[in-house]
């Protein structure tokens, strides 16, 4: 997810933090989630957010 990601994305960043919310969306939905990072789940919400801010500001007219 990340690879194809990177280069079609404005950013760098945006793609690595798909990635990283893309494996930690994976580990859990087969039931893997203990296998993942504590830091890892804290960074994927991060990123999360990252990307909530945008259309969230879209729909309060803040942006």
């Amino acid at each position: 997810m990340m690879v194809p990601n990177v280069p079609s994305d404005t950013s760098i960043a945006t793609g690595i933090g798909a990635g990283f919310v893309t494996f930690v969306l994976i580990k859990g939905v087969k039931g893997k989630a203990r296998e993942v990072h504590p830091l890892m789940w804290t960074v994927a919400g991060l990123f999360v957010v990252y990307f909530a801010l945008g259309p969230i500001k879209v729909l309060l007219n803040l942006g």
